[in-house]
């Protein structure tokens, strides 16, 4: 058998991607403006229970964000909101109320942040990976974020309203663009939508697991972001290497993917 001893091309450059929300950007302020416009909305719609929508939608989120124990297992906090809203605000009011908190981050008058260390870790990367944004929400408010955070010159390109998790599909062929699917490394904090179709194609990922959910397997897993920076880094040498040393059992995938 021969082994591919080639080094590496541009073309077979590996690809970091990375989701927006709650990995290279953090802090529950834009849940909360995303929730503020959900209840406005509610209110303006005359609801007669209003009021007490609004103290136990921020209750329950409150919890959850807060990590309390017996707080249902929702995606994220986004997800949270909607579930909590259900029968109180249709799909064309959240909908309205995403795109108002979308504008707010956009403003700049929310308090968000990047993990520690971030824009150091990717600079180290520069030479070795394309350092790839993959995010469902629009183009306005993560350019604009990606800057005041410190981001903007350490990402190589971005794909905003990628549609995950469906958008996978027509996404990951072009972003492996004919590589080893070990040389495609996503890192997210929603399993179901940041990670499992690039597992189910072959590619290792690493888990944001704020919650501790365990939603998935992953060849990383970690409770912040910059926990995980040491093993993207060995990933980051050797690909393939870093995927045979950290094979998930294939029952476990299985069932997770099924």
């Amino acid at each position: 058998m021969l082994l591919d001893v080639t080094p590496a091309t541009a073309a077979q450059k590996p690809v970091l991607v990375l989701d927006f929300d709650g990995t290279v950007c953090i802090g529950d302020a834009p849940v909360w403006a995303y929730a503020e416009a959900v209840i406005a909305g509610i209110l303006d719609d005359g609801d007669a229970e209003g009021s007490s929508i609004d103290a136990d939608l921020r209750a329950r989120l409150g919890a959850f964000l807060d990590g309390e124990p017996g707080s249902p297992a929702y995606a994220d906090g986004y997800a949270a909101v909607a579930e909590l809203a259900a029968g109180r605000a249709d799909a064309e009011l959240l909908q309205r109320a995403y795109q108002r908190s979308r504008r707010e981050l956009a403003s700049g008058r929310l308090d968000v942040s990047a993990p520690a260390g971030l824009a150091e870790f990717l600079d180290s990367l520069v030479d070795r990976v394309e350092r790839v944004l993959v995010t469902n929400a629009p183009l306005a408010g993560v350019a604009e974020t990606l800057s005041t955070l410190g981001l903007a010159d350490h990402i190589d390109a971005i794909h905003a309203e990628a549609a995950k998790p469906g958008g996978w599909a027509a996404l990951l062929p072009a972003l492996l663009d004919g590589r080893d699917p070990a040389l495609l490394l996503s890192v997210g904090d929603i399993w179901g939508n940041d990670l499992a179709a690039p597992l189910a194609a072959g590619c290792p990922v690493a888990l944001i697991d704020r919650f501790g959910h365990r939603a998935g397997p992953a060849q990383l897993t970690a409770t912040t972001f910059p926990e995980l920076y040491p093993g993207i880094e060995d990933w980051a040498a050797d690909p393939r290497g870093f995927v045979a040393a950290h094979l998930l059992p294939a029952t476990t995938a299985a069932a997770s993917l099924a």
